[in-house]
């Protein structure tokens, strides 16, 4: 089977998206299938790839021309990209769109010119959070009649009016009348009139495919998947972005408190700074973060404004990001208080779970059930700084008191077990063989 994947982060970029289709594709292609990933030059998180190769991850990295209409790019492990163009992106939603739908237009274009004929693909699968490839994704279909998968990995298109999203990237330019026109009618109308149109949208929640099924949208549940290397130990930044896995120390340090740690992207849907606030009712808690996004600037305003112990660190990789997990007795995962938002479960949950870190989480719905139902750590309501300072108070007693996290899961819930079972590279690997085979068929 032929499959062109669209996607607007791919690596050796570091992050949820890039890891999960690094995973996806070695499965797939040792499945035996053609995969031709179409993606713009690497450059995330930064503005431009100048910067991305001038950086820690980037650094060494091999590089190819631009050129309109695609250049052909080999991977680490020799899957083949299409690399098209971008937009030099900025920290403004406005920007981001925009080198969003430059890189689409792009792809859209290199698969018309290169990938006909011989070269059509029997299937196009296309990946958010770019919500342009989706769009991209339904008109390959439609021009190439072939099927379309849309992977969307969070609960697009209800966010866009949740999020306020156009307002913010548009709303100093245009009428309020149409920002809102725009957020809650004309723009979700078009994503899910796509949805509809695609053969299958895979989603990584029960909760939102349930809520898509209801507007006659076909969906299936694939989990982001925890790569193998987590399941077995590496250290160090492997080939797939698997954060580094630290080997308890046989007589592990005692030390009083709680150190909390936070890494990935730094932005809105983190909503972090409930953490940074509910750190000023508890006693003997610290946080870190490793990352950086939108937010960060605001953050430290937030820690500074209330005086508490928040230390700040760029995005680490390798033995760097290492010694932060040495440092951390627990994982923070945290989202704002957004409706949508009990429908996401983020992937760093998954590796917290599969390495047996105790979490934190700062979410509800389908994230809060998993934790509690595998007695992976505390939960506490989004936005609730009251809820946080009380979790984080409970778990800084649990591990003082050298309490053992997961172990008192129902049979079969365990937190590392579960996440073998439903959210392993495996699984997602399966997952996808079995969609892909039923859309062909």
């Amino acid at each position: 089977m032929r499959i062109v994947l669209l996607s607007h982060y791919y690596y050796p970029e570091v992050g949820a998206p890039q890891r999960r289709w690094r995973i996806l594709n070695d499965h797939l292609r040792a499945s035996g299938h053609d995969v031709i990933t179409v993606a713009p030059h690497p450059h995330y998180p930064y503005p431009n790839r100048d910067r991305f190769f001038g950086s820690r991850v980037g650094r060494g990295r091999k590089r190819v021309d631009v050129r309109l209409g695609g250049t052909w790019d080999t991977g680490v492990d020799g899957e083949r990209i299409l690399r098209v163009p971008y937009l030099h992106s900025g920290s403004s939603m406005a920007r981001q769109l925009l080198d969003q739908t430059v890189s689409a237009s792009g792809a859209m274009s290199a698969v018309v010119d290169r990938l006909r004929g011989k070269m059509k693909p029997d299937v196009i699968v296309s990946t958010t959070p770019a919500l342009p490839f989706l769009l991209a994704g339904d008109a390959l279909s439609r021009l190439l009649r072939v099927p379309h998968v849309a992977e969307v990995r969070d609960a697009w298109p209800d966010l866009i009016s949740e999020m306020n999203l156009v307002t913010g990237a548009l709303g100093r330019y245009l009428p309020n009348a149409l920002t809102e026109t725009l957020e809650h009618r004309f723009l979700p109308d078009l994503l899910t009139r796509a949805q509809r149109r695609a053969a299958v949208v895979v989603v990584t929640t029960d909760g939102f495919k349930h809520r898509l099924e209801q507007r006659g949208v076909t969906a299936e549940v694939v989990r982001s998947g925890v790569s193998p290397a987590e399941l077995e130990g590496a250290s160090g930044l492997t080939a797939t972005g698997a954060i580094p896995v630290i080997a308890p120390a046989e007589e592990p340090s005692k030390h009083s408190g709680l150190n909390l740690l936070y890494v990935g992207t730094v932005g809105r849907s983190q909503d972090l700074s409930t953490s940074i606030r509910a750190l000023a009712r508890t006693e003997g808690v610290h946080l870190r973060i490793v990352g950086g996004g939108v937010d960060a600037e605001a953050l430290k305003d937030d820690a500074e404004i209330n005086e508490v112990p928040v230390e700040f660190y760029p995005q680490h990789a390798g033995a760097e990001l290492a010694a932060h997990w040495e440092w951390a007795d627990a994982g923070l995962v945290s989202l704002s208080p957004l409706d949508s938002y009990e429908c996401t479960v983020p992937s760093k949950l998954y590796s917290l779970m599969a390495r047996r870190i105790p979490v934190l989480g700062v979410v509800a719905g389908e994230a809060a059930e998993i934790i509690t139902g595998t007695a992976a750590g505390e939960v506490a309501s989004p936005g609730d700084v009251d809820a946080v300072a009380a979790a984080m108070t409970v778990m800084r007693d649990r591990i003082e008191s050298g309490d053992a996290f997961g172990q008192n899961a129902p049979s079969g819930m365990e937190p590392r077990e579960w996440v073998i079972r439903h959210a392993s590279a495996a699984a997602m690997g399966f997952g996808y063989d079995r969609i892909l085979k039923q859309v062909i068929s």
